[in-house]
């Protein structure tokens, strides 16, 4: 069953030659780029236009050759999960917006008919990540969005010591469409490509509200960053001095001065002994040991299957304007 594509068309077929691929890639937002041109300020985006007019210097290193050379065998183990799947190397975009463009690894269709975007990823030995990264939600996100598909699935392995595949396969996520996420990128999409077309301003054009509270804001900063900066540098000459004061290391000190006072205090945390603990039981010590790797599996078994998500409030930073003909 050939997956049949309304929402997309080819850009570039699998087979064109690099110099092709790279230059159409470069004209749009990709799936690969999208989540980082989301997330860039001024800055960023100019080293992203910079990137996709000349290319990327970035080659791959073994890390991503391994990664590469394992990916037929995980879409084979994908295809087992479809009732159809084709490879793809095509650069495809969609029919709504031709700029929106995207390469999935492959393009499936399950056995309800719906039409499915394959991303697979082999990791070195080490990744401990059981939850999928933000940059490859995104990603498949965006690949949903520009072939319009109904959802994405998501497998990934973790190569042993030796970079050999794990035994029991590969792990596999069905991820849905997020049509939040899809807004949030698509509105960000449009705002960088027409940031671009515009000749890369010094400056976002944003709502009036948000540039006053900026107005205000801006100032206030610098004036604390300095006082900030500035504050750090007396108090390490404070700390120093008082060091020197007696018991001052194990039980801290306190003063009062003409110009203020001050007061410093040590902290102590009690800890096991590892080694001494081995060396006194070491048949207990290998048993907790056993415990504590067990518990480290089971907790992440369940953060694989039952993960929560938690929110905190945005950070916020500030950035100079960086005017490019200064």
């Amino acid at each position: 069953m050939t997956p049949q594509i309304t929402a997309a068309r080819v850009v570039v077929p699998g087979d064109a030659p690099r110099t092709v691929w790279m230059l159409e890639r470069g004209e749009g937002v990709t799936a690969s780029d999208v989540w980082r041109i989301a997330r860039a300020g001024i800055k960023a985006r100019r080293a992203i236009v910079e990137q996709k007019m000349n290319g990327s210097t970035f080659r791959g290193n073994r890390a991503t050759a391994a990664g590469h050379a394992r990916e037929a065998a995980l879409l084979d183990e994908a295809a087992e999960r479809l009732a159809s799947l084709t490879p793809n190397a095509a650069l495809w975009a969609a029919l709504d917006n031709d700029l929106h463009r995207a390469t999935p690894d492959a393009i499936g269709i399950d056995q309800d008919g719906a039409l499915v975007v394959i991303e697979v990823k082999s990791h070195e030995f080490g990744w401990d990540s059981w939850t999928i990264p933000i940059e490859h939600m995104a990603q498949m996100q965006w690949q949903i969005h520009v072939l319009g598909a109904d959802y994405a699935l998501y497998g990934f392995e973790v190569r042993d010591e030796d970079d050999m595949p794990p035994a029991d396969g590969a792990t596999w996520i069905p991820v849905p469409r997020d049509e939040e996420m899809i807004a949030y990128l698509v509105d960000r999409a449009d705002n960088f490509i027409a940031w671009r077309d515009a000749g890369c301003p010094d400056v976002d054009d944003l709502p009036d509200d948000v540039t006053d509270a900026v107005a205000a804001w801006a100032p206030l900063k610098r004036d604390l960053d300095a006082a900030v900066k500035a504050e750090k540098a007396a108090n390490a000459k404070v700390k120093a001095a008082t060091a020197k004061l007696p018991g001052a290391q194990r039980f801290g000190a306190v003063g009062m001065t003409e110009h203020g006072g001050f007061q410093t205090t040590v902290a102590e945390t009690v800890s096991i002994d590892e080694a001494a603990w081995k060396a006194a039981a070491p048949e207990v010590h290998a048993h907790v040991e056993a415990l504590r790797l067990e518990l480290a599996v089971l907790e992440a078994s369940a953060l694989k299957h039952f993960p929560r998500t938690t929110r905190k409030a945005p950070a916020l930073k500030f950035q100079e304007v960086e005017h490019v003909n200064d």
